[in-house]
């Protein structure tokens, strides 16, 4: 999968990037704000992104996630110890994986991810994610 990385602390984001570009992944960004975030999706519409609630310069993944969203059909999962503010955005994203989490678990979002854009629903979910399951009977139709 094309993978957006929206991510404000650099050694997350390189950590992340990593363990998808191992995995198999094309890894955008990583990126910290909403105009970087848009500036390469208009390149190239991702797949997936993966989203902290709390960028840069007070800027709002939870807001990326909604432009990812309304422009390009973009599904987001927030990356984010902030899981309560997650909830906030359910409207824009699939689900929350919680920080800090394993690698395991980064890799079995991404999964998630897949089979969620298949239309399909995961038979187990990795520890940490919290989906949003208002947002799953929409899955099907996201990018």
């Amino acid at each position: 999968m094309r993978i957006l990385i929206v991510e404000n602390e650099a050694i997350i984001a390189l950590c992340i990037g990593l363990t998808l570009q191992e995995a198999g992944h094309e890894v955008m960004g990583p990126v910290a704000c909403l105009d970087a975030s848009l500036r390469l999706a208009e390149r190239m519409v991702p797949d997936l992104a993966l989203v902290d609630i709390e960028l840069d310069r007070g800027g709002s993944g939870i807001e990326v996630a909604r432009v990812l969203l309304k422009r390009w059909r973009v599904m987001s999962i927030y990356v984010s110890a902030r899981h309560s503010r997650g909830r906030a955005g359910t409207d824009a994203a699939v689900g929350c994986l919680n920080k800090p989490f394993a690698t395991q678990s980064l890799i079995g979002t991404v999964e998630v991810a897949r089979v969620l854009r298949q239309g399909d629903l995961p038979a187990s979910l990795p520890k940490g994610l919290d989906l949003f399951h208002d947002r799953l009977r929409n899955a099907a139709g996201w990018r």
